[in-house]
């Protein structure tokens, strides 16, 4: 089962990366919860079920003229996926973004039911209680 979590967090980069909202929707629970990368300065709040990650992928689009997430590293940890990757992005200001990025994801009966993104691989890793 936790290679098709591995699968499911690839199918689900690939539609981030797409800017495939309806393909992420496909493989999150109706009622599961995501922290975003910019949770942390959002209040740290998740978006909850369906209509929150909506909500979150139209902040996306409205921020975000360019968006690339690429993945280094997946660790099958059961029902949970560790990823460590890069994002690279352009803000409609112009600004751009290059850094490392780290996800956990935790999966139920074929769907996403927890995820959050990191702002490094070392927070990511210290997350699901491992080192380097």
């Amino acid at each position: 089962m936790s290679q098709e979590n591995v699968e499911l967090f690839l199918r689900g980069l690939e539609a981030y990366n797409r800017r495939d909202i309806e393909a992420m929707l496909e493989i999150s629970h109706p009622e599961g919860e995501w922290y975003p990368f910019t949770a942390q300065v959002e209040g740290d709040d998740a978006y909850h079920g369906h209509e929150g990650l909506r909500q979150w992928w139209g902040n996306v689009d409205a921020t975000f003229e360019e968006l690339e997430a690429s993945v280094e590293e997946v660790r099958d940890l059961g029902d949970t996926v560790l990823a460590l990757g890069h994002l690279r992005a352009r803000f409609r200001s112009g600004v751009t973004l290059d850094t490392a990025i780290g996800w956990l994801t935790r999966y139920r009966d074929g769907l996403a039911v927890w995820g959050r993104a990191y702002q490094s691989h070392v927070e990511a890793l210290e997350a699901a209680g491992l080192s380097e």
